[in-house]
């Protein structure tokens, strides 16, 4: 049994947590109206936040949806400025305990590693072992049951009733009410997700013994000796996975290492990093539009080239070079 924490509601709602809060929660965003009108009487509404927490009102549960392509359509949920403060202050405590129980092959929300530490390490396992198994969960953040959730997850880390009940609190007052899934768009989100899959990290490495093993938020990718050990796991972690935490995972891609892996937006192999097929396009996209945004006269060369250097960094880290340069011969950039 984890070792649990002694964080109590007085620890989130105390006025430096809040400050530091309101803070992160407004980096990028003070020039929404939300965020600016909070920020302007900073104090009092922060004194309302520590007041819903300390008496159990907390949170707000109001939600502002929106849908995206990316490249497939999704939904995404943003609580409103003072759910995402509470948010933030909730994490600033609890975040750090969730990431410390994960194991250091996941990659998703933890500061130090990030997509691109993810594939470096599959890219050292494709060095290593034979044979890989790719696969993700379908349909995850929708998936997550809040009462697993909260027995087999913040219930064994936490142990302040005060903290799980507004853990439960803000499961519950959703931007749909109901009993599974997560809202995409809270910061919350990312975190009980990550940690809801822990449990499976676990039992491919510890149980199943697998020699290599990366995970980024629900893509799973693991690494063989055989292509009988391939598929074994992988129906073992299918069936742990669905038993114990009531997801599905989707066909696995199964095929040897030295052929590579689609992973994060590169096609890695032993010795080199490509760009996959999706971000190729992502890359010709954001070109395109800034170049259509320069032929209408929104905006100046100056301002073209620095669209140039954000379509370039899609293509950062990859093995490129010639690609880039097929690009450009193909469709010359605008003459700015």
């Amino acid at each position: 049994m984890p070792r649990r924490s002694t964080i109590d509601l007085a620890t989130i709602a105390a006025w430096p947590s809040l400050h530091e809060a309101a803070f992160r929660a407004a980096r990028g965003r003070r020039g929404q109206p939300a965020v600016a009108t909070f920020l302007s009487d900073v104090d009092r509404n922060l004194l309302k936040v520590q007041q819903d927490v300390l008496h159990h009102r907390a949170p707000r549960g109001e939600w502002s949806v929106f849908s995206i392509r990316d490249p497939k359509p999704r939904q995404i949920a943003a609580p409103c400025f003072a759910d995402r403060v509470l948010h933030h202050a909730l994490m600033l405590h609890l975040g750090p305990i969730l990431v410390r129980a994960l194991i250091a092959g996941t990659f998703a929300c933890i500061e130090g590693r990030g997509s691109l530490a993810a594939v470096r390490r599959a890219q050292h396992h494709q060095r290593r072992w034979p044979w890989v198994v790719k696969t993700d969960v379908r349909r995850y953040f929708a998936s997550v049951d809040h009462a697993t959730l909260q027995r087999d997850v913040l219930a064994r880390r936490f142990k302040d009733a005060g903290v799980l009940a507004l853990c439960a609190r803000i499961l519950a007052r959703g931007p749909t009410p109901s009993a599974v899934g997560l809202p995409i768009g809270a910061l919350t989100s990312q975190f009980f997700a990550n940690s809801y899959l822990d449990a499976v990290d676990r039992f491919a490495c510890e149980q199943l013994r697998v020699p290599g093993y990366v995970r980024y938020m629900d893509d799973l990718v693991w690494w063989c000796r055989s292509r009988a050990e391939a598929r074994e796991t992988f129906e073992q972690v299918r069936a742990f996975a669905a038993d114990q935490r009531g997801l599905e995972l989707k066909p696995p891609q199964i095929g040897r290492a030295d052929a590579g892996v689609t992973f994060l937006g590169y096609r890695v192999l032993p010795g080199t990093l490509r760009l996959s097929l999706r971000r190729r396009r992502r890359y010709a996209a954001a070109r395109q539009r800034w170049e259509a945004r320069y032929a209408a006269g929104d905006i100046d060369a100056l301002a073209l080239q620095r669209g140039y250097a954000s379509a370039l960094a899609i293509t950062a880290h990859a093995d490129a070079t010639a690609w880039r340069r097929e690009q450009h011969r193909r469709v010359p950039p605008v003459d700015a």
